[in-house]
């Protein structure tokens, strides 16, 4: 199996979006103030992640490849237009009808994305998954707070 640059860019790219996110949730506990600034390094991951997904379809790879960065794309476009563009609250008081598709997006993306990390190995499936619980465990913590 040849380990091509692009799927170890995407496992750097999925891994740094779950860190990221594990931080602005304990942001929105202890220093509310950094969550923006978090948010636009989280949106910035979308460069890379084009650039990824045209090199991709480019090199005619199987379809996942470019897919499941595809949805992560999207939902990193939603996550801008919904919070930066329109700056619209959703998360509280909630909105239903912004709130369930955006989690589905986003967790359907990141676990998609953490698929394509075990095509690397093991070791990279598994280092993903950690990232991903402790996101997972830091959005239980933030929702604790009453801030998840």
């Amino acid at each position: 199996m040849a380990i091509y640059i692009s799927d170890l860019i995407l496992f750097f790219i999925i891994n740094s979006a779950n860190i990221i996110i594990s931080i602005i949730f304990i942001s929105r506990v202890k220093k509310p103030g950094l969550e923006h600034g978090l948010g636009i390094l989280f949106i910035a991951l979308s460069i890379p992640t084009v650039i990824i997904i045209i090199l991709n379809i480019f090199f005619q790879r199987e379809w996942w490849f470019w897919v499941f960065p595809s949805l992560f794309q999207i939902f990193i476009i939603f996550e801008l237009f919904v919070d930066y563009v329109k700056k619209i609250e959703f998360r509280k008081p909630r909105k239903i009808r912004i709130l369930v598709p955006y989690l589905i997006l986003y967790y359907v993306s990141i676990i998609l994305m953490w698929g394509l990390t075990w095509t690397l190995g093991v070791l990279y499936g598994a280092i993903t998954g950690i990232t991903y619980f402790l996101q997972l465990g830091c959005a239980i913590y933030a929702g604790k707070h009453g801030v998840g």
